[in-house]
């Protein structure tokens, strides 16, 4: 009886665990085709479709997990956030789906704004081969970027090599972590979307602030860090990076205190070092520093740059040029590795790129291009190999910051004298001009209509008051019989009121063109400004006819013809005959029948090519003949291979009494053409430190400025240059030799962000110290990770030699968003504030009229040579007042395809009276006139006494 009670349960078990076996298949199957079902769904968009079809599959043991993280992703899809954290919360934690629950709870969280929360979900997510590895290890690193955290994501990407389907690209993603441009726009956008009670978010606005050089915002916001998570390490390493950045040794003693032992990798701690060195300061300390970062990272430029300058410092001609011959063979090899490592077919050269990292000391690089080049790459780790450490253990850090001089951050923000204040008044002024670049269709134009846009200020009818020539672009490519309508001319009527008198000065009757830029000049010597405009194909001539008008002088003079590209150009006296001779700047070779379209890395459409896709076209110099000027570019030594010149300023940069030529090159070494007498110059770009930049490679350069911006009476440079590399700033050391002082002096990181084309110093407010007016805007429209158009930038000089950025502080013309080129400064209605105009493409000319309340006074030079040019390009002022002396000099050319105010004025602050003032002519002779009142302007006669023009300057407004 048992025994058949034991086999009737048997089958009766049996028979319910064979029905519960094809109802849980069913189930199983069904939960299957419902998946399925909601797969298409989703794909088609279906979300609240897909989301009821998921309901009841929650109640499916076999298909539990997997509804809930799909309801999370409907809810996500759906905009309903929480609701989606709320179902992937539902996922057990054994299940299969747990990891890519927790991943798709971090991205949530990152979209969000909880950035701490996604970052302590990531780093906790295992991150092994397969899709969900990669896209743990590819969130976090993008959380990382938006935080600022570069350095940490570097082993992220390093872990994608093994078994990647392009190891070339993981090199290449490596190359770009420290060698492209921060996208600030992007950045920016999702922190200020976050939660603003987010230490993590906290944390990324103080890296933002810190790249754009906000550092006392940067300080704020990683004290207030410091105080939610008091020793929390990319906290503490942020706050080594501000140091650094604001040269503030008392939060880089807090900062090293803070970082564990191990904690900075040997080259970061070698580079520091030298930092700490320069501030003790011992420049043999410092030179050992620099060797011992260089054994291990032998293609630092900076280092090399930087020692080259201690060698200069010390007097040591010999070793500064050879260190700077050693930077410029590191620039030629990065060149050729950034060229290489972003080509789609990179590993067919691993072996020259393995070569070339190894010798840039970019070790991790060099390591993968080996095992490329040897077939084993994805076959292993990539890691860099071991070495012993550079870093001596009796050699502490602290040891060195106790032996830096003792000081604090200089604040960045400080706005000293008077507030600075801009107005645009070009349409009640009259200056109703508006740029036209062709209006492309394309949203990337030809390269021709992103150059447009110049202006030049004069004295055409000789009233004493400045005039306005604004050049236009038009229709790409011009029609060969246009004439120059576009173009205008506007006289001063003072007052700062300007009418058109184009068609008055004949200007509308020559022909005419796309135009690019202007210079002025009295070529002839007869006392009136003239005008050479640069086109598209061609130069234009002007000649002032001295009765109001001019007229075209460019066949007569020897300037017709097809010419291709020139962009700026600048007069001077390169032979010391006493006429002007001319240098016109030549950009690349376009066909416009046969636009050259480039494919860049990622992109799968064809983009405007880079300048540096194109043949170089070489720049022209010109002697001036009586009138007639002839070219003598290869007699003069002027060598030109692989330049694409966009600016160019004439001036003694060395202090030989001789005009040399500095030139910005787009994408290639900058040059500085050494005048040795009789009309010869040689190129010293390299040895003299003006060729490229100190953190390494050839810049995009644009516009320049010159002037003695650190006030040690020596003429110094600027060059404006692409989106992400800043405007780099060169000191003038003396005997020929420059440095980069970009970040020391406060240019580089409020200009980083910024594509910049004209450029001028100027005294905006007569304190005495030169500030720096810049015209910025895209060529390429990348939107919305790259800004298109951009703001003027002004950054005003404080005690000490520094620049901040008052641009937020100076009025609403600041405000707005441009496509800015052209710039150019004068006092244009003579009240003596120096105002500005610029040229935005396609749209209304800018009027910076200076409304500046308590501005300083100042005295004012026109200069008229008698042996030396009339013009007296090259002639140097020195005025002695208030206690110090201050220098500038009568240049040819700046800024970016235009020209400023022949005048020099110098700002006197509060100096009531000028003690004396020296000019240094070109022809050699020194005149030195003393007592001179201030608020004036005199007409300084080469070989004859001041004669002050006019009624004084600006006294209603003190």
């Amino acid at each position: 009886m048992r025994s058949r009670r034991l086999w009737a349960s048997l089958i009766l078990g049996l028979v319910v665990l064979s029905f519960y076996l094809v109802w849980a298949r069913r189930q199983r199957l069904w939960a299957e085709a419902e998946l399925a079902e909601v797969d298409r769904l989703f794909a088609a968009g279906r979300f609240g479709v897909a989301q009821a079809r998921l309901t009841p599959l929650t109640d499916s043991p076999s298909a539990r997990d997997q509804a809930f993280y799909w309801i999370g992703r409907c809810e996500e899809a759906r905009g309903r956030f929480d609701a989606a954290l709320a179902a992937w919360g539902r996922v057990a934690a054994s299940s299969p789906f747990s990891d890519r629950s927790r991943l798709a709870e971090a991205r949530v969280m990152a979209n969000t704004g909880r950035l701490s929360r996604a970052g302590d979900i990531l780093e906790a997510l295992p991150r092994a081969g397969g899709p969900d590895g990669d896209q743990a290890r590819n969130a976090l690193d993008l959380l990382y970027r938006l935080e600022g955290r570069l350095d940490e994501s570097l082993p992220l990407v390093a872990e994608t090599w093994k078994g990647a389907a392009d190891p070339g690209y993981i090199l290449r993603r490596i190359y770009l972590i420290d060698n492209s441009a921060y996208p600030i726009d992007f950045v920016r956008k999702n922190l200020d979307a976050g939660d603003r009670d987010d230490p993590r978010v906290w944390l990324g606005e103080a890296n933002l602030a810190i790249w754009t050089g906000r550092y006392d915002d940067a300080a704020k916001w990683l004290d207030r860090c410091a105080a939610k998570a008091p020793g929390d390490l990319p906290v503490a390493r942020a706050n080594l990076r501000l140091a650094v950045a604001a040269d503030d040794l008392d939060r880089a003693r807090a900062a090293v205190a803070a970082l564990p032992a191990g904690s900075l990798a040997d080259v970061e701690v070698l580079r520091l070092r030298a930092w700490l060195a320069a501030r003790q300061p011992d420049v043999e300390i410092e030179r050992k520093a620099l060797v011992a970062w260089l054994d291990r990272e032998p293609g630092s430029i900076a280092a090399w740059d930087r020692l080259a300058e201690l060698a200069v410092v010390r007097g040591d001609r010999d070793e500064a040029e050879r260190n700077r011959r050693r930077k410029a063979e590191i620039n030629v090899i990065r060149e050729r590795y950034k060229t290489l490592i972003t080509r789609d077919d990179r590993s067919d050269f691993a072996p020259e790129l393995a070569d070339l990292a190894a010798k840039l000391g970019r070790s991790l690089e060099a390591r993968g291009w080996e095992m490329i080049r040897d077939g084993k790459e994805g076959l292993e780790p990539l890691e860099t190999e071991s070495k012993p450490s550079a870093v001596a253990p009796g050699v502490q850090l602290a040891d060195l910051l106790s032996a830096a001089r003792p000081g604090s951050a200089r604040s960045r923000t400080a706005q000293p004298g008077a507030t600075l204040a801009f107005r645009d008044d070009a349409a009640a002024a009259g200056l109703t001009f508006e740029h036209d670049n062709g209006h492309s269709s394309e949203r990337n134009p030809p390269p021709t209509e992103a150059m447009s846009g110049g202006v030049a200020l004069l004295d055409y009818d000789k009233d004493g008051r400045l005039d306005v020539y604004v050049v236009q672009g038009g229709p790409f490519p011009a029609s060969p019989t246009a004439l120059n309508d576009g173009d205008r001319l506007y006289r001063n009527l003072g007052g700062g009121r300007f009418e058109d008198v184009t068609v008055q000065a004949g200007i509308s009757r020559f022909p005419g063109g796309y135009g690019h830029g202007a210079t002025v000049a009295d070529y002839d010597n007869n006392g009136f400004p003239d005008l050479f405009v640069t086109r598209w194909g061609s130069y234009a001539l002007y000649r002032n006819t001295g009765k109001g008008g001019f007229e075209d002088a460019t066949r007569a003079a020897g300037l017709d013809g097809f010419r291709d590209w020139p962009t700026s150009a600048a007069f001077a006296d390169l032979d010391g005959d006493g006429d002007l001779d001319l240098y016109v700047c030549h950009y690349l070779l376009y066909d416009p029948s046969n636009p050259k379209r480039c494919a860049h890395p990622g992109s799968p459409t064809a983009r405007t090519c880079n300048p540096i896709d194109f043949p170089s076209l070489p720049d022209h110099v010109f002697r001036n003949d009586g009138g007639r000027f002839v070219d003598v570019t290869a007699a003069s030594g002027f060598v030109d291979p692989d330049g694409r010149g966009l600016g160019v300023s004439a001036g003694d940069f060395d202090g030989d009494g001789r005009i040399d030529l500095f030139v910005a090159n787009d994408m290639s070494a900058n040059y500085l053409f050494r005048n040795k007498g009789g009309f010869q110059f040689e190129e010293v770009g390299q040895l003299a430190g003006v060729s490229a930049s100190s953190d390494g490679g050839y810049k995009a350069g644009m516009g320049v400025a010159a002037g003695d911006l650190d006030g040690d009476g020596l003429p110094d440079l600027a060059v404006t240059n692409y989106f992400g590399e800043s405007t780099t700033f060169y000191r003038n050391l003396g005997r020929g030799f420059f440095a980069d002082h970009s970040t020391s002096i406060g240019i580089a990181a409020p200009t980083r962000s910024l594509l910049g084309f004209g450029i001028a110093f100027v005294d905006v407010d007569n304190d005495g110290w030169l500030d720096v007016l810049s015209a910025n805007g895209h060529i390429l429209d990348e939107r919305p990770k790259i800004p298109w158009t951009m703001p003027l930038n002004l950054l005003r000089a404080v005690p000490g030699g520094k620049l901040v950025d008052v641009s937020a502080t100076a009025g609403e013309a600041f405000q707005r968003l441009h496509l800015g080129r052209g710039l150019a400064v004068g006092d244009l209605d003579d009240d003596g504030r120096l105002d500005a105009l610029v040229v935005a493409q396609n749209e209304p000319l800018i009027f910076l009229h200076n409304q500046t309340e308590a501005a300083g006074r100042i005295i004012r030079f026109r200069l008229e040579g008698t042996r030396s040019n009339r013009d007296a390009v090259g002639a140097s002022v020195s005025v002695f007042a208030g206690g110090r002396k201050r220098v500038d000099e009568r240049r040819g050319g700046g800024s970016y395809q235009s020209a400023s105010d022949p005048r020099l004025q110098f700002g006197l602050g509060d100096a009531k009276a000028v003690d004396w003032v020296e000019v240094r002519w070109p022809s050699g002779l020194v005149e030195r006139h003393e007592a001179l009142a201030v608020d004036r302007e005199y007409l300084l006669r080469e070989g004859s006494p001041p004669v002050e023009t006019g009624s004084p300057i600006g006294q209603s407004r003190k």
